[in-house]
């Protein structure tokens, strides 16, 4: 069976899109009889991190790229205008440029990805089978889109398997976070928090990249406790989350949260606020805060880390396959 697997990226570090990609590659190529062809933007001379990039991709490249396949599976809507509805499956990670615009993020970029989003979703919704990748994101495209519930997937996806507790024990009290630095991921609310809370003997730890760096370098007044640490190789990550004692994500909508659910693989508390929209199973086995730098310096973060850790095993690349495996059979 040739499948052609059609993504922004599939890199784990071009963000949730990269990361979903990517453990879904990696989970089915391996299957007898699948032939996979991967089309994405990350051989493209367009590489700018910017979401007219993107939309040049989607547009001009995906068409050009295609070649005949048995079953198309489109990563995220803007790669399923040009397929075969017939013969095509499509993942929809999250409603996010819709729902962002409704909190009031209404920039003329914003508008433009909020429209050409709503296209190309009208034109996914009629792929032959449609996958989400939580119960929140099939809600939404039900209420959004009228989709049928019984008629979405819910397939979790996979994180890297290297994620493991190793129970070091910190002299210095250790607060850490990682994301794409942007507005919506909101880490300047916790530098503030941080520096309110005026922990004895402490440190903050930012891992990551992108457009807020400098204003979150600014805001964190040259302190030494704080740490830009930034781009962290994927063979790193286990020793990142290890290195903390609470992992705190401060961002305000996620379509999943795959951060926290790597926190959880290492055994590690977590932090998320009380406004975030994240999908609620996963949000609920976090400490939810609504006063960060208080619970900061409380240390009040008790969850379940036992249970939690169970959770996040199970977001494995064979409980992924299995689920896959099922659908790209379906439609052949």
């Amino acid at each position: 069976m040739d499948i052609s697997l059609i993504s922004r990226s599939f890199e784990l570090h071009k963000q949730g899109m990269g990361s979903y990609s990517k453990m879904l590659y990696e989970s089915i190529k391996d299957e007898k009889d699948f032939n996979i062809k991967l089309i994405s933007q990350d051989n493209s001379f367009f590489q700018r991190d910017s979401p007219y990039d993107y939309l040049f991709f989607d547009i001009f490249e995906v068409p050009l790229k295609l070649r005949t396949s048995d079953v198309y599976h489109a990563l995220s809507p803007l790669e399923s205008f040009y397929l075969n509805s017939k013969k095509s499956i499509v993942t929809i990670l999250d409603l996010i440029p819709i729902k962002m615009f409704e909190m009031g993020y209404t920039s003329l970029q914003s508008k433009l990805i909020k429209k050409f989003f709503e296209k190309a979703i009208k034109k996914a919704i009629k792929s032959q089978e449609i996958v989400a990748i939580s119960e929140e994101t099939a809600n939404d495209l039900n209420i959004y889109f009228g989709v049928d519930i019984d008629e979405i997937h819910v397939v979790r996806t996979s994180i890297q398997q290297n994620f493991t507790p190793l129970n070091k024990k910190h002299d210095i009290f250790t607060i850490g976070t990682v994301s794409h630095l942007n507005n919506r991921k909101r880490v300047d609310i916790l530098i503030k928090a941080f520096l309110k809370a005026d922990i004895q003997n402490s440190r903050l730890l930012i891992g990551g990249k992108g457009p807020e760096l400098d204003n979150l370098k600014r805001l964190s007044k040259n302190d030494s406790r704080i740490e830009f640490l930034g781009f962290i190789p994927d063979e790193k990550m286990n020793e990142f989350y290890n290195s903390l004692d609470v992992f705190v994500f401060p961002t305000i909508m996620e379509g999943y949260g795959l951060p926290i659910v790597e926190a959880m693989a290492c055994g590690k508390q977590v932090i998320t606020l009380d406004d975030a929209l994240i999908p609620m199973d996963i949000k609920n086995k976090t400490h939810i805060s609504s006063n960060l730098s208080n619970d900061l310096k409380e240390m009040n973060f008790d969850s379940d880390i036992k249970n939690n850790l169970k959770f996040a095993n199970k977001h494995s690349p064979e409980n992924m396959k299995k689920d896959m495996v099922k659908i790209y059979r379906n439609i052949h």
